[in-house]
């Protein structure tokens, strides 16, 4: 295992102790390890989604697309916002 030496301010590095003091991690490196392992989970779950929001448009046969304005897309975006209460 290797070692990695940070630097914290004040703040922070009584927020990481407090969070051992809880019980629930055994020490500061058990915590960091924690939010980098949530971290990266995190990431992977993004890219998974983008690429699957993605792969789709990118798999469309050249004669499906449309030829729309900067105007249009901004139209139907803000009806798209419109419809799903700016949940997306």
């Amino acid at each position: 295992m290797a070692t990695l030496n940070i630097s914290l301010p004040d703040q922070l590095r009584d927020w990481v102790a407090q969070q051992v003091k809880q019980g629930e991690y055994s020490s500061a490196s058990d915590y960091l390890r924690d939010l980098i392992r949530n971290d990266k989970r995190q990431q992977e779950q993004s890219a998974k989604w983008l690429k699957g929001h993605l792969e789709p448009m990118l798999n469309t046969p050249e004669d499906e697309f449309q030829s729309l304005s900067a105007d249009d897309v901004k139209t139907r975006a803000r009806k798209r916002l419109n419809n799903s209460g700016g949940d997306e």
